[in-house]
């Protein structure tokens, strides 16, 4: 039964290593590692500063987060702008085109 655990624990530690760097707490994932054996009487002396230290790491990591969330929806907001001029010029051109007589419309510059 423990090897059975000890398998799954192996198995499971890749996956989350890497989700832990997706989310970008490898650095901090890293000082408390540091923290709780290279550097443990250290540690020890200045438990409160170490665990400020550790706490402003996970915030930075956390409004890295937030940062990257705003910058994804300000680009969809950015597209949804420039999707909806595009449109307001089609309709534009279409009402110019009726005006005109014309059974053409000239879609030149609307899109990529």
């Amino acid at each position: 039964m423990m090897f059975m655990i000890f398998g799954i624990g192996l198995f499971l530690l890749p996956i989350l290593l890497r989700l832990a760097l997706k989310l970008r707490l490898g650095i901090p994932m890293l000082y408390a590692v540091l923290m709780l054996t290279a550097f443990h009487g250290w540690y020890q002396a200045h438990a409160a500063l170490a665990d400020g230290i550790f706490f402003a790491l996970v915030g930075l990591a956390a409004l890295s987060w937030v940062v990257t969330l705003l910058r994804r929806l300000w680009e969809l907001l950015d597209d949804w702008r420039e999707e909806r001029a595009m449109a307001e010029l089609l309709a534009y051109r279409v009402r110019q085109a009726r005006a005109n007589g014309e059974s053409a419309i000239n879609t030149e510059g609307l899109w990529y």
